[in-house]
């Protein structure tokens, strides 16, 4: 009776540690900021949580898929700002040879970054539908520059 005692003590203790500790209360507050779709807070709470226990699971979770999100977020984000860029180039109808190669890199940019964003990450529905979105655009693009280049070299 006196060891069930003691270890049902000791097993309190060991939970009051866990829950009041600085690291684990970082991390729930990570998770609570990855839940509510807050990856930069996530992440920077998560680290913070890291620092002071590399050993915390819960942290280590949030720190990845925080990361990640953040990660596929900053792709989209640059994905838009090269789209806008590339319809600024083609609007004015006929292309320098300088423009030709600036949408071309455009367009190689994204198909590189795009194949390792997936290796090294794992979107989400939402995002693998932008992203797909995003991919046939700059796949087209890119056809239709390989055209235009096949027709200029015939000639």
């Amino acid at each position: 009776m006196r060891f069930l005692g003691i270890g049902i003590f000791l097993l309190c203790v060991l939970i009051g540690i866990v829950f009041f500790s600085p690291s684990y209360q970082l991390g729930r507050e990570a998770n609570k900021e990855l839940e509510n779709g807050n990856f930069k807070e996530a992440h920077t709470l998560a680290m913070q949580s890291l620092q002071k226990d590399p050993y915390n699971r819960l942290a280590y979770g949030v720190e990845s898929q925080s990361r990640q999100r953040l990660n596929i977020q900053k792709f989209l984000e640059d994905s838009k700002e090269n789209q806008k860029i590339a319809f600024g180039i083609l609007k004015d109808g006929s292309l320098t040879p300088d423009e030709f190669l600036r949408l071309q890199w455009i367009a190689d940019e994204f198909l590189r970054n795009y194949r390792t964003l997936l290796i090294l990450n794992q979107p989400n529905d939402r995002e693998k539908d932008q992203l797909e979105q995003y991919k046939q655009w700059f796949e087209s693009l890119k056809q239709r520059l390989e055209e235009v280049k096949q027709t200029n070299n015939a000639k």
